[in-house]
């Protein structure tokens, strides 16, 4: 653990948040997109109590959701990563050494397509990064 003597603390400049509009849209207004089409829109809904919001906190809900839907995720590929602004990039210290030599796992035959694909998608999506 870094002494907290050591931490530096950077001030970081937001921009102002935008108020949220008094009169929203109305849901039936909604234009679907490509990352938030009705059927993820009524998934999302479907989440929310019956009774819970008013029809026009539903409307806001809508909106909110249109304005801000690059924060919404469904797939890997979609997900990406926080901002080297707020979350700089994490340095490990290590010491010099010499590396232990281990055989690597083996993998089954029967399942190395399967793992290939899940790895091609990490690295797709920008998880795993050649080495």
């Amino acid at each position: 653990m870094p002494t907290p003597s050591a931490q530096k603390l950077r001030p970081i400049k937001l921009k102002a948040l935008e108020l949220l509009p008094v009169d929203p849209p109305r849901r039936a207004d909604f234009k679907p997109t490509a990352r938030l089409t009705l059927d993820r829109l009524a998934g999302i809904l479907a989440t929310v109590p019956e009774g819970f919001l008013a029809e026009r906190e539903l409307d806001l809900l809508v909106h909110v959701l249109d304005v801000n839907q690059l924060a919404l995720a469904w797939t890997e590929n979609e997900r990406g990563t926080f901002s080297a602004t707020y979350f700089p990039a994490y340095e490990i210290p290590v010491i010099e050494h010499v590396p232990w030599t281990r055989p690597p796992i083996k993998i089954p035959k029967a399942l190395e397509a399967k793992v290939r694909t899940v790895v091609q998608g990490q690295i797709e999506a920008g998880n795993y990064e050649h080495s």
